[in-house]
């Protein structure tokens, strides 16, 4: 059963942890501004291979994406920093929907939701 990241919004940008007792696993950075952002990541039992890195600082993002991880319990910590300016989030966790409205808070790092428990199996 595969796990679904979706993200549809992204000023400016997003680290995306997989995390469980005793290991840690990057599943992507994304990079964005005000381009447009539609970016699928399905995260799956298989060997990880490293994460996902994506730059929309100059052109919209899209496409769908997939990060092995081994089988386990892992909490998702979803990090959300601003460089200046307006910022906003928008990613969808396994149909939960997570949102930063647009605000300006400052720069650095503006949003931790709550982790999301995932299940690789």
């Amino acid at each position: 059963m595969a796990n679904t990241i979706r993200v549809t919004g992204c000023d400016n940008q997003l680290i995306l942890i997989a995390y469980q007792w005793g290991a840690s696993y990057e599943v992507g950075t994304i990079q964005s501004g005000d381009k447009a952002v539609d970016v699928t990541i399905n995260i799956s039992n298989n060997p990880y291979q490293g994460q996902i890195k994506l730059n929309g600082l100059w052109t919209p993002l899209s496409g769908s994406y997939e990060v092995g991880l081994p089988a386990g319990q892992y909490h998702l910590a979803i990090i959300g920093l601003d460089w200046g300016g307006p910022q906003h989030f928008n990613v969808e966790v396994n149909g939960t929907r997570l949102a930063y409205p647009y605000r300006n808070a400052g720069e650095g790092t503006v949003w931790t939701p709550a982790p999301i428990l995932l299940t690789v199996q």
